[in-house]
């Protein structure tokens, strides 16, 4: 039975990495395949022959490649206003929800989660309508704005469970010893909250640059469109440049996939204490 086990956590290993690195892994074949050779008849898995200029092309400075680059500066500001407004107003709505008793406080925290599976399809009309009438379109910081209320939710529902752990006689200790309400948070609560509020944000930081089906509505000019709308439009109506693609896809992974390495024992911490109260 113990041999068993152990094939069976081999097999799900095996499988896990094939479904999760395998695809990664044939993205950077298909980056450095020469584009004759991506359709051709053949069973090998491999390409005979490895070629880098598709990553040349994206960083010798020619106009795909500028524009993929101004795509991934596009994101990043994107996700820098998304970030230093999202957290303070999540973190403040997750200390009310916690820590103070009013009409309507569990209400407010079941409708959190009813919002969360609310489909972007289902308010991007609305919401396109509202930025043409008050001219908000293709401006970086409107489009920021709806990544903030579209995360808000989640952000303030995590943290807020994650505040409920942490006992009140730790802060009204510190309020006793002559410390404000602002004073004891920063002292008492925003230390102890480390690892959610580094979660949160590494999930809004990576939602956010991959984002796609909101931005395609509302950023259709160059000097708002982010890494992934520009990515998509390497394919047109008379060819598709999968190799480019591909070496794109690959390059845009780079940011994101640092992150997450360095920030990954907070994300799996922040999680699970997130979730253990409501």
């Amino acid at each position: 039975m113990k041999y068993v086990k152990r094939a069976g956590y081999f097999l799900a290993t095996i499988l896990f990495l094939i479904f999760t690195v395998g695809p990664f892994v044939w993205t950077f074949m298909i980056s450095v395949t020469p584009d004759y050779a991506i359709f051709a008849p053949t069973s090998k898995m491999l390409p005979e022959s490895i070629t880098f200029a598709n990553y040349v092309e994206l960083f010798s400075g020619s106009r795909r490649g500028n524009a993929f680059f101004k795509g991934m500066y596009n994101s990043m500001r994107a996700v820098g206003i998304t970030l230093v407004i999202g957290i303070p107003i999540a973190m403040m709505s997750a200390y009310a929800l916690s820590r103070m008793e009013f009409k309507g406080r569990k209400v407010i925290k079941n409708l959190f989660l009813i919002t969360m599976v609310i489909p972007v399809m289902a308010t991007i009309i609305p919401l396109y309508r509202m930025f043409a009438a008050g001219k908000m379109l293709d401006h970086i910081f409107w489009l920021s704005m709806v990544y903030v209320s579209s995360y808000l939710p989640m952000a303030s529902w995590l943290i807020s469970n994650y505040f409920a752990t942490i006992p009140k006689e730790l802060e009204e200790a510190a309020m006793i010893d002559g410390c404000g309400r602002g004073a004891a948070f920063s002292r008492i609560i925003l230390p102890l909250s480390r690892p959610i509020i580094l979660s949160v944000t590494l999930i809004m930081f990576l939602n956010t640059w991959s984002q796609f089906q909101i931005p395609l509505i509302l950023a259709s000019s160059m000097g708002t469109k982010p890494m992934a709308i520009v990515v998509s439009e390497f394919m047109t109506k008379d060819s598709i440049q999968y190799g480019l693609i591909a070496a794109a896809g690959m390059t845009a992974l780079i940011p994101p996939a640092l992150t997450a390495m360095l920030f990954r024992k907070y994300l799996i911490s922040g999680m699970m204490g997130g979730s253990v109260k409501g």
